[in-house]
């Protein structure tokens, strides 16, 4: 990954990089800090309800987003998610100033913040595929995987250090950004897909449309099972975040160079080991893995990215868990572009919108179960968890391996070369 590859995209990539860039650093700066923020002014109680409310809602938001996507254009839905998305954050600035302050102001613009957010996402994500070539995809998805993982590094910084003593200034900076955002997209995104509907289709409701549009995604069964064995896999991630992280909790307690490690600095070193290879070794990855077949990229990635996190269920030595986390990032690394580069071949021009709504489902469903995992781990041994890992996993490669054998994959495998 270079500038000069870079420079390459057509203006629309560029420029959507751009835009998700800054609002994935202000999501990631705001988002993990609001359980915090609503726990102390309203009490843990309240706090769940919200967020579990808001997670539930999104998700609904995030469908319709892609239907319309779909019937009337990816610019139009962009736009008027982002004016959504500036107002929330202007209000929840003022919510929060020195001047007034709201707590049920900020929970109903967080709302607001997070639907915006879901139904931007699948009309984005179709914008891209309007205008990359199949040849382009694997490369761009590996500069937006990057970008992505280093927005989330600055806002989780930006977060922890401004979020409870700068909140107003905080969001603040991002309205102002949020500003250049909308105008960036209004005045230089080129929307190339015309929505082809048809008499009897503008008749339909807004509800049945989307029925009938879901319906025709979800009859792609090569699609759905790619989407089930996304799930399947990246639930193993999530388990970093429940059941692995309790377990160091209870486990770990070791000294390196003078320094206590004890399960929660421990989880800290993976996740520092996870980011640091991202950000600094996806460039020569990247490259590795565009001299391989791209079905050979993807299987090692997944099976390098099943075998770290089941070692990471087990393991206490710290060697180990180090490595473990290494060998899963770099295969997270090799699969996940190439996974974005099937979607969307997979995925129809005239329901791009829709299929990238249901393939974001896999996200949501993956912490459904890691968190299902940290339930389970109450009744199994950590030996017993680590074959349900790698039984997951292996499930979730039976499902990628049919899911590829498509017809309108078949010029991908020249792809990587």
């Amino acid at each position: 990954m270079t500038f000069s590859e870079f420079k390459q995209f057509h203006l629309n990539i560029k420029i959507r990089m751009i835009a998700s860039f800054v609002t994935d650093i202000a999501e990631m700066s705001i988002f993990p800090f609001m359980a915090i923020y609503f726990s102390n002014k309203l009490g843990v109680a309240w706090a769940g309800g919200i967020l579990t409310f808001t997670t539930i809602i999104s998700i609904f938001f995030s469908m319709y987003g892609g239907f319309w996507a779909d019937q009337f254009g990816r610019k139009k839905v962009m736009v008027a998610g982002y004016i959504f998305q500036t107002a929330s954050f202007f209000i929840i600035a003022l919510a929060n100033s020195p001047w007034f302050e709201s707590v049920w102001l900020t929970f109903i613009m967080f709302f607001l913040l997070s639907i915006s957010s879901r139904f931007i996402d699948p009309a984005s994500e179709a914008l891209l595929i309007d205008v990359s070539s199949e040849e382009e995809q694997p490369t761009m998805y590996q500069f937006i995987y990057w970008s992505t993982n280093v927005a989330f590094a600055i806002g989780i910084v930006l977060g922890g250090l401004f979020f409870k003593t700068h909140t107003f200034e905080l969001f603040l900076g991002f309205a102002i950004l949020s500003i250049f955002t909308l105008t960036f997209t209004l005045g230089w995104i080129q929307d190339h897909y015309e929505p082809n509907n048809t008499r009897d289709e503008k008749k339909k409701g807004v509800l049945s449309g989307l029925l009938s549009n879901y319906t025709n995604v979800l009859k792609d069964s090569r699609f759905m099972v790619l989407c089930l064995a996304t799930l399947l896999v990246l639930s193993l991630e999530f388990q970093l975040y429940g059941f692995i992280a309790v377990r160091l909790n209870e486990e770990i307690q070791t000294s390196l160079l003078g320094f206590t490690i004890d399960g929660a600095r421990m989880l800290s070193i993976l996740i520092i080991i996870n980011t640091t290879i991202v950000i600094f070794a996806s460039s020569i990855i990247g490259k590795t893995a565009r001299k391989l077949n791209l079905t050979t990229a993807l299987f090692m990635g997944l099976l390098m990215y099943v075998v770290g996190y089941s070692f990471l269920a087990w393991n206490n030595i710290m060697v180990v868990l180090v490595l473990a986390m290494a060998i899963a990032t770099v295969g997270e690394l090799l699969f996940q572009p190439i996974r974005s580069t099937y979607v969307a071949q997979l995925a129809t021009k005239e329901a791009r919108g829709s299929y990238k709504a249901i393939s974001g489902l896999s996200m949501d469903a993956g912490q459904v179960l890691g968190s299902i995992g940290l339930m389970l781990s109450a009744l199994l041994s950590n030996g017993m968890m680590t074959g349900l890992f790698l039984l997951i996993g292996a499930f979730g490669m039976l499902g990628f391996y049919w899911s590829i054998q498509d017809t309108r994959l078949k010029a991908s495998e020249e792809v990587a070369s």
